[in-house]
């Protein structure tokens, strides 16, 4: 019998095991590589989100404090001066260095007067409208997969000269 045909044959399984191998050790490779990301994404996410949440926190103040120091004879003019006033003096307390940040990067825009104050209804609700802001959260380590996130969003808020009555980032 001619033995050199079957030759080929066990090179074949060789080979095919082989590469059944290097896939499966860069599968399991891989899967380490999405675990870390996964960890590094859920931490800037969460980082993200309390950002929003002291965005605001921090524009409820405002807006607040700007309704009960504006007069209510010529209340939407006074209330434009009051939230830009009070934007950069930090809301009338002690400021910290994450208001700094959020006033810098994010209430730049306040500070210029580019936002919109506008009569709702009759009954005296107003309509806040702060458009295209955004912010950032970075990581540490440059050298792993996310290098940030971008969060881009408006803010819109209904309030009355009372009080403020709803208040969303969208």
């Amino acid at each position: 019998m001619n033995r050199r045909g079957h030759i080929g044959t066990v090179l074949m399984v060789f080979g095919a095991l082989l590469l059944v191998g290097v896939a499966l050790y860069s599968f399991y490779g891989f899967k380490e590589n999405i675990k870390s990301i996964d960890a590094e994404f859920r931490g800037l996410s969460l980082e993200m989100w309390d950002f929003r949440n002291m965005i605001l926190n921090y524009m409820n103040v405002l807006i607040s404090e700007s309704i009960k120091q504006s007069n209510p004879n010529n209340f939407e003019e006074t209330f434009k001066d009051k939230l830009k006033e009070l934007t950069i003096s930090g809301g009338g307390k002690n400021t910290d260095n994450s208001y700094e940040f959020v006033k810098n990067n994010v209430f730049a825009k306040i500070v210029d007067g580019e936002f919109t104050v506008e009569k709702f209804d009759d009954v005296g609700n107003y309509l806040l409208s702060i458009r295209n802001l955004s912010f950032s959260i970075n990581t540490k380590d440059e050298e792993k997969g996310i290098n940030s996130i971008n969060y881009n969003f408006n803010i819109t808020s209904k309030f009355n000269n009372k009080w403020v009555e709803s208040l969303t980032l969208g």
